[in-house]
């Protein structure tokens, strides 16, 4: 597959139907990595509707990214999904003279920064909580004994009520 154009000149493209579709480059998303995880691949498809209005950008993209499981701090690998629908602005003041449910992608002087808007997406299609699954966490339950020793059994805090409940006499109350 192609890789995507890291931006795209809005003024000179025709009025129509504009599409693109391919992988993003290795390395082109700098603000995932600063979030502590990491893109194995990614792939994006999207078209520029140019007419009467304002240029818009509908699209998809899907990526395998790297994330640490919260429960047990291991790296693991999520697919992200996202769909988008996005009105250009050359400035985002600009943004405030459309609607308030009306998402919208910057684009200075006509430029389209492509490779940023695919990141945006990834980033808002990642999980709020990165978890395995339970059967594939140890929920961070770590045993730091010599291998196969068995870890210490802890006595369950919640005792002490059960002997208040029952009192002295041992009947419950």
């Amino acid at each position: 597959m192609t890789e995507l154009p890291a931006r795209i000149e809005l003024d000179r493209l025709s009025r129509g139907h504009h599409e693109w579709a391919g992988s993003l480059p290795a390395g082109a998303t700098p603000r995932l990595a600063e979030l502590g995880a990491s893109l194995g691949s990614a792939e994006a498809a999207f078209s520029v509707e140019i007419g009467e209005d304002r240029p818009r950008v509908e699209g998809t993209c899907l990526g395998r990214v790297t994330v640490r499981c919260e429960r047990c701090l291991e790296p693991m690998e999520v697919t992200v999904a996202g769909e988008f629908a996005l009105v250009t602005v050359d400035r985002i003041e600009e943004a405030d003279d459309l609607g308030p449910d009306e998402p919208v992608v910057v684009a200075s002087r006509g430029q389209l920064d492509v490779l940023p808007m695919i990141e945006d997406e990834l980033i808002l299609g990642l999980p709020v909580v990165s978890r395995h699954e339970r059967a594939d966490c140890d929920g961070g339950q770590r045993h730091f004994g010599p291998p196969g020793e068995s870890a210490p059994a802890r006595d369950n805090p919640f005792n002490v009520l059960e002997s208040l409940r029952k009192g002295e006499t041992g009947e419950d109350h």
